[in-house]
């Protein structure tokens, strides 16, 4: 099912159906203009800020407000800031591609599970160029806050995959982009698997930063990100590990047996 369509499954009563759909428009009406626009956002923040930049060299610019204010507004609006991260003002765009089915992670939108099972490709761009610096160790998570289910959430979160990234280089003459260029798995790529019944799943990924000569600790487990209780995972994980959250972006899967 894509983001903007609604299709009826075999449901046993009224209260069910009018349940199903009262919970798919609530999602969609907070998520699916911002899926459209986003890109778009960040996008024009780039040219602007290029396009300043090239004028004054010297002078602050705050174009990335707009794309920051999107990525948290959208967060906050999912829950994801609250049940998963404190509040926090994003300065990167983390871009998230699934080539083989060519699915991008665009703050919310629906992908189906069968598309997430090889591991993706990221990039992650500056949205407030003051912040730039090569002086860092990044950090990508994927988590699940919605295992077993957003409603009896029990395993979660769940840690799905945990990345370091050691060495990066700056794309572009502004250096408002980051490229990949050496990498090391703390949790290895784990599918996204949501149980039968169990409603659609938050996937969100987790950009964090940290000092270059940091070394980060494996966790314990993938469930509760091995600190035993529920809705405990990346934000502990962070803390103990002295990293930053500076982007987060996520997608909604389900298992097709509802």
């Amino acid at each position: 099912m894509s983001c903007g369509e609604l299709s009826f499954h075999d449901f046993p009563n009224q209260d069910q159906t009018a349940s199903f759909f009262e919970d798919k428009i609530a999602r969609y009406s907070s998520t699916s203009l911002t899926m459209m626009l986003y890109p778009l956002l960040v996008l024009t923040a780039a040219l602007l800020t290029d396009s300043v930049v090239s004028r004054d060299l010297q002078s602050p610019i705050n174009t990335d407000v707009g794309v920051a204010n999107t990525i948290r507004d959208t967060l906050k609006d999912n829950e994801i800031i609250g049940d998963v991260l404190d509040d926090f003002e994003p300065s990167y765009a983390l871009d998230i591609v699934y080539p083989k089915h060519h699915e991008v992670v665009s703050l919310g939108n629906d992908i189906p599970v069968k598309h997430v099972q090889h591991r993706p490709t990221f990039t992650f761009r500056s949205i407030n160029p003051a912040a730039l610096s090569t002086n860092k160790t990044f950090i990508i998570a994927l988590t699940d806050p919605d295992a077993k289910s957003r409603m009896n959430p029990k395993w979660s979160e769940m840690c799905h995959w945990l990345i370091n990234i050691t060495k990066i280089s700056v794309d572009g003459p502004r250096g408002n982009a980051y490229a990949l260029k050496q990498t090391g798995e703390l949790k290895g790529y784990k599918p996204p698997g949501p149980p039968p019944k169990t409603g659609p799943h938050r996937y969100v990924f987790v950009l964090l930063e940290g000092d270059k000569d940091a070394a980060a600790s494996e966790p314990k487990d993938r469930q509760h990100w091995g600190y035993g209780k529920p809705r405990h995972g990346v934000r502990d994980w962070a803390k103990e590990n002295n990293l930053n959250i500076v982007g987060a972006n996520f997608f909604f899967a389900e298992n097709e047996k509802q």
